[in-house]
């Protein structure tokens, strides 16, 4: 009977330790392991070309002045924050929590918070307000035409 207990304890534990792991981090996930296969034959097909991918957008009125509109990014496929932090002045930011890969909460009050650990950031810069985080928000360009914000390129 004591058995049983440890291994449904056990199964537990590793249930919720996989749950907080897909909830909380951004770990990459395990290459699935191969089979030994053939070498491929010459008569093989050539690689295509990756397709193009295209630009997140949001309507510049989605975007309210201390506010945001959410997107991806194309390349990643992260979310990505567009606020607005002047009226004016676009800017976006990764969602993901430079201390632990942590999604960050859309800015409130001028911030964005990371509710795993505390850590929040300037949502007109992306620098660190409050740690433990240590670095900025990663922060891509955004350009306006018209009425239509784009996404930019992740910016150094």
């Amino acid at each position: 009977m004591d058995g049983g207990i440890a291994a449904v304890a056990i199964g537990g534990a590793g249930l919720l330790t996989g749950s907080l792991t897909r909830t909380f981090g951004r770990g990459k996930q395990a290459a699935p392991k191969q089979s030994a296969a053939p070498a491929p034959s010459a008569t093989a097909p050539a690689p295509t070309a990756p397709a193009a991918v295209a630009a997140a957008t949001v309507a510049a009125a989605s975007v309210p002045v201390g506010g945001s509109a959410q997107v991806k990014d194309p390349a990643t496929g992260d979310a990505v924050y567009i606020v607005q932090p002047k009226a004016g002045q676009y800017c976006a930011f990764s969602s993901v929590c430079t201390h632990s890969g942590c999604a960050v909460d859309a800015p409130k009050n001028g911030q964005l918070y990371c509710p795993c650990h505390g850590s929040r950031f300037d949502a007109a810069t992306g620098a660190v307000v409050n740690g433990p985080a240590v670095k900025p928000l990663p922060r891509y360009g955004v350009s306006k035409d018209g009425d239509k914000l784009t996404l930019g390129p992740l910016q150094s």
